[in-house]
């Protein structure tokens, strides 16, 4: 990765990634397509008691059970009701697997430059850059620390 001259905080990756851009709310955010398995809309989840309050329960993709993972009350991010618009992502990474409910999905986006983000509140602590899309700006999370977080918050206890 190099610094782009133009903008400090911008820099150019060696070659171009690919991210799945959705909605929390009203806010743009994506994750690499490479740690997407689908995207589907939302399907019967079965809650699971004492879990914590992000964790909408479980439920069956074809055979295999799967939590079900509210992302805007993981990164605290205000959204309405559910719509139709609502997706469930699939992800794995590790071997693991874990299904993140969003607001919708927006599109597949081919990115070359992303920004570091600023000192962000503390909530996007799994920021890890910012890209403008035209007059759009999306969040480019840090799957990989959100998913050990997640994975981590979860884990019983001894």
């Amino acid at each position: 990765m190099k610094t782009n001259e133009n903008h400090q905080n911008t820099v150019t990756l060696p070659e171009e990634m690919m991210l799945v851009e959705f909605y929390l709310g009203k806010e743009l955010f994506g994750i690499p397509v490479k740690n997407v398995n689908e995207i589907i809309m939302p399907t019967q989840v079965t809650p699971v008691p004492r879990s914590k309050p992000y964790i909408e329960g479980i439920t069956d993709i074809r055979g295999e059970v799967l939590p079900v993972i509210d992302l805007a009350m993981f990164l605290s991010i205000p959204v309405q009701e559910n719509s139709e618009q609502d997706r469930f992502i699939v992800t794995e990474i590790s071997e693991q697997r874990a299904i993140f409910h969003v607001s919708g999905v927006e599109q597949i986006l081919s990115v070359t430059k992303i920004e570091k983000p600023n000192d962000l509140s503390n909530r996007n602590q799994f920021v890890s850059g910012v890209i403008r899309n035209q007059e759009q700006i999306i969040l480019l999370l840090d799957f990989e620390k959100m998913f050990s977080e997640i994975i981590a918050l979860n884990e019983p206890e001894m």
